[in-house]
């Protein structure tokens, strides 16, 4: 029987470790090395670090009783961001709270393969857990991309109101369930921001820019409304097509720009806070059904509460992140409210086209959440 795409990555994953344990064993290679590749085929530790939030647990339940199993979780993203810290926290809780019975093994940076890869692996029940972002998830969710409607959230706080609603929640959950994945949660890095090597004081100053963008439709509709030329694009492939000049711009949070040293390649950042950069944690239905009730309902509460955990992160490594990006002599501008209502207005007929995508039920919806939560 042919093996999945997911199967092959993960087959060859596991060899490359076991490869790499023997070398060290007989005492060759770099140790920094081998301590980054055996991270994919190490548990998380079960000792629980002193995190500062806290999963709601049923005392009365024994969680460390039941059948065992083993769980991957797989990013594509980078330990040390939010998500890889998500990651760590669902990790370290889930495996001192059972003593090792559910078992997560953690892959960081796409070594368990692309977004499109793991999402597939979710959907078969290779892969336990998924972290990425919903502007890719709505490859596989269409509906979701009504999220990414440009301007309608402040900031991160009236997105993150918006999102735990539960009008929201009821909305998308189906739509999950119908695709294969259990939704846990949302949560994100913050606001997306454009960098440059053009000083963006106008709106006239994005046009004609070629701006790194996901392989989202709504994403390209955005930077074209604005008079830019989206340029659809893996993010590893980012830092060197700014460096060889290919695109012009890009955009991400501060935790990217950080991440991934961005800031090395563009004199700017435009605060154009177009976006959240939201991301969505999510369960195999496959999986998720397999388990007992219990363990379910563990999963959930321990999502609930890294979710919280992570988003107390994303908030407390924000100013951070700027000031680094700032001593690295990158210069960061902000633009006038006069000059955010113009791009905000450039990008009405976006809506227009959310709507014929994805229902116009589905987009009133979400702007009528927001709105909610609107200051």
């Amino acid at each position: 029987m042919e093996l999945s795409l997911f199967k092959k990555k993960f087959l060859s994953c596991v060899i490359a470790g076991f490869t790499v344990l023997s070398i060290s064993g007989c005492g060759g290679g770099s140790s920094s090395q081998n301590s980054a590749d055996a991270k994919t085929v190490e548990s998380a530790t079960l000792a629980v670090k002193n995190y500062s939030i806290q999963p709601k647990l049923d005392s009365t339940i024994d969680y460390t009783k039941g059948k065992p199993k083993k769980l991957i979780i797989a990013t594509d993203g980078a330990e040390d961001r939010v998500d890889g810290l998500l990651v760590h926290y669902l990790a370290d809780e889930i495996n001192a709270i059972t003593k090792g019975r559910l078992n997560l093994d953690i892959f960081f940076n796409g070594s368990m393969g692309t977004d499109t890869e793991l999402c597939e692996g979710c959907q078969e029940g290779d892969v336990a857990f998924f972290l990425g972002s919903t502007a890719f998830t709505g490859n596989f969710v269409k509906e979701l991309s009504a999220i990414d409607l440009p301007f309608l959230y402040a900031d991160v706080k009236q997105f993150r109101s918006t999102m735990d609603d539960q009008d929201i929640q009821n909305s998308y959950g189906p739509k999950y369930i119908k695709n294969g994945f259990e939704l846990l949660g949302y949560f994100d890095q913050g606001m997306r921001e454009m960098t440059t090597n053009i000083k963006v004081q106008s709106p006239a100053d994005i046009k004609g820019q070629k701006i790194r963008v996901m392989e989202n439709p709504l994403h390209i509709a955005i930077w074209e409304a604005m008079g830019a030329n989206p340029t659809p694009m893996a993010f590893s492939e980012v830092y060197m097509a700014l460096q060889q000049g290919t695109i012009d711009a890009q955009e991400n949070p501060f935790e990217n720009i950080y991440a991934n040293r961005i800031y090395e390649q563009q004199k700017y950042v435009i605060l154009t806070n177009h976006l959240p950069a939201a991301h969505n944690l999510l369960i195999s239905k496959k999986i998720m059904d397999s388990l007992s009730a219990t363990d379910q309902e563990l999963i959930r509460n321990v999502s609930k509460a890294a979710i919280a955990y992570s988003r107390q992160q994303c908030d407390a490594r924000l100013d951070d992140r700027i000031n680094k990006v700032k001593a690295a002599g990158t210069e960061i501008i902000t633009l006038s409210p006069e000059v955010l209502t113009q791009l905000q207005q450039e990008c009405s007929s976006v809506y227009d086209t959310a709507r014929k995508a994805y229902g116009n039920e589905q987009v009133e919806l979400q702007i009528k959440t927001a709105n909610k939560f609107k200051k």
